[in-house]
């Protein structure tokens, strides 16, 4: 209901005619408050049924969409075309506002004149629009006041202290105002012209609309105080909103803020039969829906239409959080949902508050109520169970929490309109859907191993529940009949019902856990597994993966098997070589999935020589991460043996060549042939150096291995001095595996095939020759430093007895490398040191032999 005032300058008569009006409002008012106190006026709000509270909000919605039919006509008649909600929005900021501080004109306008000038409206459309908008309020206002004037004149005259002919004769002033208007837009196509001013008229169908919308917000507006009436006051719709208007009527001519004071002490002296003190009460309430609740909530979307106006620093923060809520682990959202079901079961174990069960009583139906009370516990234990899938990072578990919360905030409102509890749901969700990046894990619900701690907690939250239930009925005695009591007020069955529900549910869902069959554990690799990992590795940069093709590891593939995982097991260890091969997002699964059969075999999960970009996988997994040295990448794009820093190298080459070294690389489909003079080297070479083949980390000669592979060879004559197996990466890595030589080799052979394996990559493409990983490089020697550093760096020193560490890494170095670290992803505390016996022990084939040289 617009209450608008024609013009930026108010007349001096209405001024005082407002003035006036003001004061005999105050002095009415004041004689009645003399007679009752706040606390009777106010204890007669709180009287008002829930009935009536709902029906008057209603009826306010529907009157606020009919004022913001107002603007939709006047925006297309000022011949502009904008979004029917945006221009909702405006109305509802422009009249809620308006009505509560007064002066709609100027108020309201100023809102409309903000927001339309933002949606690119000019200054004369919006002068139209909010010109168009009085103009609609007053015709509707001119009808409906003009009908009750004419047919209740001497009331009329009574309020407004004139005679009933004089009244009667206003009313047919009015009637005859609007059917002038209706004639005019009827019978004239051209605009009015005024001076300069020119003044379009509307289409008739236009006009008619107008009417018609003015007369339904404003029977809309008396309808709102119409069903808070208390009972004694026995009036018609009809004769009621004939008062109304004259209430109206005043109100508006006192320019006072939405008539406080003057639409009150109208009503109550038009309605003298009806006791003061509920009317009263009935117009607080009235004031309360009609107007002030409208008011706070235009305030709160005018501030965020501003926040957005302006929203540079807003976005900017916005983003913040969003970066902030992505960051917040899956964990800690995984124990927000366990906390928002464990919501949902306390809920259900609790007695509902009494009123709010009343208000529900005259909409809902009994089942309703009952149904809702049982699937509020049934949602809270599957919260608790799709928690651990969130805890996961499942995909499957995201969506499936999200429908639950939803579920569960229809059925929080459904079971005693427990608005907080729908909130805490609410909250979750928002917090689920800004975080969704981080669950885009490809695994099976069904699969998953649930941890101690998360079935301890589960049975902690059902436990509660049940202490619950006793606890907060323990006023009413025990009896068999209580579970088949229903009724509104019945609240102690229904909590009975719904805990009983929820340890069946979880029972039931723990027995099924632990009858299900166990997956058969897995084999080690078959010749199909094989060549589905030699495709694999031939997509991916990472020249390591090739150890898959040793035929020495168990393998892990994935469900779609696209990506694997290579691993041996050792000791307490499941001890995977590498990150997982494959793309990102299927190897993170992979290595969730992994980490699960681990946990289900009681063994401790390790990766070895894990790289930096992957680190956030293994600390979500809960892995504690130690750096284990780094390896040495020389880029091919620069390197040369010209230059200063490069001259010992190009000393030794070309000594080589010079004492008959020949470099040839050999196609693996040739390797076949050569593989009797290959292991006559491999042999002396392991003679020479007293030592057996390292294994898992380390290629060993195996002739089914070495087919795989182009090799490098060098040649002295026509025999074969040293050779070493080419790995490649997809495009851009290349490396080597094996190297060996005889006692017959030139002086710095080694250099001369790595001289030469880098030349020939750097002739076919490739970017990056990986030399390979020195133990225990790169660590930190500050006081402050991790302990594991400072344990690596004592074993560096005095451990060149057994391994040359430092040689290693000098001998690297030589050929201007770029250093990358790698990591081992291991179980924090002892089990840390466990996982590095394990490796070593792969590594060296058995513990006994760790100390061989």
């Amino acid at each position: 209901m617009a209450h608008p005032v024609s013009a930026h300058k108010v007349p001096a008569w209405t001024a005082f005619l407002g003035l006036a009006l003001f004061g005999g409002a105050l002095f009415w008012l004041h004689h009645l408050a003399s007679e009752y106190r706040w606390q009777d006026i106010l204890a007669r709000v709180q009287a008002i049924s829930s009935v009536k509270l709902l029906r008057a909000a209603l009826f306010t919605i529907a009157g606020y969409w009919f004022l913001t039919l107002y603007d939709a006509l006047a925006v297309r008649f000022a011949g502009a075309r904008l979004p029917y909600l945006r221009i909702a929005l405006v109305s509802f900021m422009g009249y809620a506002i308006g009505h509560n501080i007064g002066l709609n004109t100027l108020s309201g306008g100023a809102v409309r004149y903000r927001a339309y000038t933002a949606l690119g409206l000019g200054a004369t459309q919006i002068a139209t629009i909010i010109a168009f908008g009085t103009v609609t309020f007053l015709l509707g206002a001119g009808l409906l006041l003009g009908l009750s004037l004419l047919m209740q004149g001497g009331m009329s005259g009574s309020a407004l202290h004139v005679h009933a002919s004089l009244a009667m004769l206003a009313g047919v002033v009015l009637l005859a105002a609007v059917c002038a208007y209706l004639w005019l837009v009827c019978t004239r196509h051209e605009p009015l012209r005024f001076k300069r001013f020119v003044i379009p008229v509307p289409k008739p169908r236009v006009a008619f609309a107008q009417v018609a919308v003015a007369c339904a917000d404003l029977l809309c507006a008396v309808s709102v105080l119409y069903v808070l009436l208390p009972h004694q006051a026995a009036i018609s719709f009809a004769a009621f909103a004939g008062i109304y208007l004259i209430a109206i009527a005043a109100g508006v001519l006192s320019n006072i803020p939405g008539g406080i004071g003057v639409f009150e002490a109208v009503l109550l002296f038009l309605m003298p039969d009806v006791p003061k003190d509920r009317l009263l009460g009935a117009l607080v309430a009235y004031r309360a829906i009609y107007y002030f609740a409208p008011f706070a909530l235009a305030l709160a979307l005018l501030g965020i239409h501003e926040v957005w106006a302006h929203r540079g620093p807003a976005v900017r923060l916005v983003q913040l959080g969003r970066t902030f809520l992505i960051a917040v682990t899956p964990q800690a959202i995984a124990i927000a949902v366990f906390f928002a079901g464990a919501v949902l079961l306390f809920s259900g174990a609790t007695p509902g508050l009494g009123n709010r069960l009343d208000l529900l009583r005259d909409f809902l139906p009994l089942p309703v109520l009952e149904l809702s009370h049982l699937l509020g516990s049934a949602v809270g234990v599957g919260l608790l169970v799709i928690a651990h899938g969130l805890y996961r990072r499942l995909n499957g578990a995201w969506w499936l929490t999200i429908w639950l919360l939803c579920a569960g905030i229809l059925l929080s409102l459904l079971k005693g309109f427990d608005y907080e509890e729908a909130a805490i749901l609410a909250a979750v969700v928002m917090v689920l859907v800004s975080a969704r990046d981080r669950f885009r894990r490809r695994a099976s619900l069904v699969e998953q191993h649930y941890s101690g701690p998360w079935i301890i907690a589960l049975f902690l939250v059902l436990a509660t529940v049940a202490w619950l239930v006793v606890f907060a009925n323990r006023h009413v005695p025990y009896d068999n009949q209580l579970w088949w009591q229903f009724a509104f007020r019945a609240s102690e069955p229904r909590s009975l019902r719904a805990s009983l529900l929820a340890a069946v549910i979880a029972a039931a869902y723990g027995l099924w856990r632990v009858l299900r069959p166990v997956r058969p554990p897995k084999q080690m690799s078959s010749a199909a597994d094989l060549e589905r990992v030699a495709g694999l590795i031939a997509d991916v940069d990472d020249t390591t993966a090739n150890l898959a093709l040793l035929g020495d590891k168990k393998l892990m593939f994935n469900k779609e098997r696209t990506a694997f995982i290579m691993y041996q097991v050792s000791g307490h260890s499941w001890v995977a070589m590498g990150d997982p091969v494959g793309s990102p997002e299927a190897g993170e699964a992979l290595a969730w999935e992994f980490l699960e059969n681990c946990d289900v075999m009681a063994v401790s999960p390790v990766f070895y020589q894990v790289k930096t970009q992957n680190l956030s996988l293994y600390i979500d997994l809960g892995l504690n991460l130690s750096k284990l040295g780094e390896e040495a990448r020389v880029p091919l794009g620069t390197f040369s043996l010209e230059g200063a820093a490069r001259a010992d190298l190009r000393q030794t080459y070309r000594r080589a060549g010079r004492d008959g070294a020949q470099f040839e690389v050999v196609p693996r489909a040739d390797v076949e042939a050569l593989l009797p003079e290959l292991r006559a080297v491999s042999d002396a070479w392991l003679a020479a150096k007293n030592t057996a083949e390292k294994r898992f980390s380390l290629g060993y000669f195996d002739e089914q291995y070495l087919k795989n592979f182009d090799c490098g060879v060098v040649r002295r004559g026509s025999a074969i001095v040293a050779f070493a197996n080419l790995w490649r990466g997809a495009s851009s890595e290349l490396s080597v595996d094996l190297m060996r030589f005889t006692g017959g080799a030139p002086k710095g052979v080694i250099d001369y095939l790595l001289i030469e394996c880098m030349l020939w990559g750097k002739a076919r493409g490739f970017q990056w020759f990986n030399l390979g990983m020195a133990p225990l490089a790169g660590l930190e020697e500050h006081a402050l430093a991790p302990t594991w550093h400072k344990l690596g760096r004592l074993v560096q020193r005095y451990g060149e007895v057994f391994y040359n560490f430092e040689g290693l890494r000098r001998y690297k170095e030589k050929f201007l490398p770029v250093w990358r670290p790698r990591y081992l992803a291991a179980p924090d505390g002892i089990a840390t040191a466990g996982a590095l016996l394990d490796v070593t022990a792969l590594i060296s084939g058995g513990v006994g032999k760790v100390l061989r040289k």
